[in-house]
């Protein structure tokens, strides 16, 4: 039996994918305004378990959600996801009784229809593709690499992603919560998972901490490992 080990990109290799991110962020950003979803704070939810909760939110914050934390926002009582980020893969068990309004979902390629959708974002409806491809390059165009030499994959978490995301968009305060470095398992799955990306992830929030101000956590643990600044009127503890 052969084991095929994944590649990091190279340098070279990771600007090529991120040539087009200038292109890719605009019309992303068109596609979020024609929701009323770009000029607000995100609330950026994983879901690792015990998220901190901010009380109150900003005001006019957009409730985003990473996969299936709409499960874990539910049981916090928490509005449904503005926007949620899937699978192509997604079953309808795993998102069976959430209330979707609008999605990123993550494909291999671009069918037909999601390029229309991409390239007339105020006719795209409710649903926007994003290929591996361009997943990568905003990671690559915000934080300068995918950190596929500092663990065991070969780029973050797509929590990560997300938040990468939201900085090339231009949203101007993004509150994360339900990210952990530490903790494994799902905060709606109490049945103990390996959570996979550590290093890459740890590296990639580095970056963010040092670059982009706008990005505040709500969690003390992520804060501490991190430098990413705690939310005002979050305690340290």
């Amino acid at each position: 039996m052969t084991v095929t080990t994944r590649r990091p990109f190279n340098p070279s290799e990771e600007q090529a994918i991120a040539a087009d991110f200038p292109v890719l962020a605009a019309r992303h950003a068109a596609w979020l305004r024609a929701r009323g979803l770009l000029d607000r704070p995100w609330f950026v939810l994983g879901s690792a378990p015990d998220p901190h909760v901010p009380q109150p939110f900003p005001p006019g914050t957009a409730h985003v959600h990473v996969k299936y934390a709409g499960h874990a926002a539910r049981q916090y009582g928490l509005p449904a996801g503005d926007l949620t980020f899937l699978l192509a893969k997604t079953t309808k068990q795993q998102i069976d009784g959430l209330d979707l309004d609008a999605v990123l979902r993550l494909r291999k390629r671009h069918s037909l229809l999601t390029r229309i959708r991409r390239d007339l974002p105020a006719l795209g409806g409710n649903e926007c593709a994003l290929t591996h491809r361009e997943r990568d390059a905003f990671i690559i165009g915000t934080l300068g690499s995918l950190f596929g030499v500092t663990g065991s994959e070969i780029r973050p978490s797509n929590g990560i992603a997300l938040i990468a995301y939201a900085i090339a968009v231009g949203i101007p305060q993004i509150i994360v919560a339900g990210i952990s470095l530490q903790s494994d398992g799902y905060a709606y799955d109490p049945s103990a998972r390996i959570r996979r990306h550590l290093e890459e992830d740890r590296a990639a929030l580095a970056v963010v901490a040092a670059r982009y101000s706008e990005v505040v956590t709500t969690e003390p643990e992520l804060s501490r490992t991190t430098g990413i600044p705690l939310l005002e009127g979050v305690p340290a503890a």
